[in-house]
């Protein structure tokens, strides 16, 4: 595993594994932008993950993964499945990498996790707003700051419900084939 690998590597190893070879493949098919791939792609490639073709047109390389990168992408995943973002991407990317990797039952208890910290952390933001509305009403910064802790715990609940709904189906799909 590369130093200070994220779950963002993974999935980008994940997406080479798949055959997203180029930065262009990143951006059309997984909505990675060119500016964010293009260092990920380096650190896989230094680190002897992915193995990129000599630069074609354009400089344009085509990567692969190679028998680290899957060793790699096998053994760290797991790794990612005790952690509890809150950052929607860094989830989806989570998900994405047990699905991928066939892993339903691992999937599924992690979309659960994750969904029960996202709607804790929406209570825990919704518990800051109520305190702080009764003196929101001076229009000082208090009132910011409950605005804020508000529209929060709201983004964070409807981030755990389309999450459970994503893993319904993500199941149903999976029955599918």
């Amino acid at each position: 595993m590369p130093p200070n690998s994220t779950d963002l590597d993974l999935f980008v190893l994940a997406l080479v594994q798949r055959g997203c070879a180029n930065p262009y493949d990143l951006k059309s098919q997984a909505g990675i932008s060119v500016g964010s791939s293009a260092p990920v792609l380096e650190r896989l490639e230094q680190s002897q993950l992915i193995k990129g073709s000599p630069p074609g047109v354009r400089k344009r390389q085509q990567f692969s993964i190679t028998k680290s990168g899957t060793k790699t992408l096998e053994s760290g995943w797991r790794d990612l499945l005790a952690s509890r973002p809150t950052d929607p991407d860094a989830t989806l990317r989570i998900t994405y990498l047990a699905w991928a990797l066939g892993r339903q039952g691992e999937l599924m208890d992690f979309i659960d996790s994750s969904s029960t910290n996202l709607k804790n952390a929406a209570a825990t933001r919704l518990a800051e707003a109520n305190q702080l509305q009764g003196i929101a009403g001076s229009l000082g910064g208090e009132a910011f700051r409950w605005l804020k802790a508000s529209f929060e715990a709201a983004r964070l609940e409807a981030q755990s419900q389309a999450l459970k709904e994503l893993g319904k189906q993500i199941k149903k799909q999976a029955k599918v084939k």
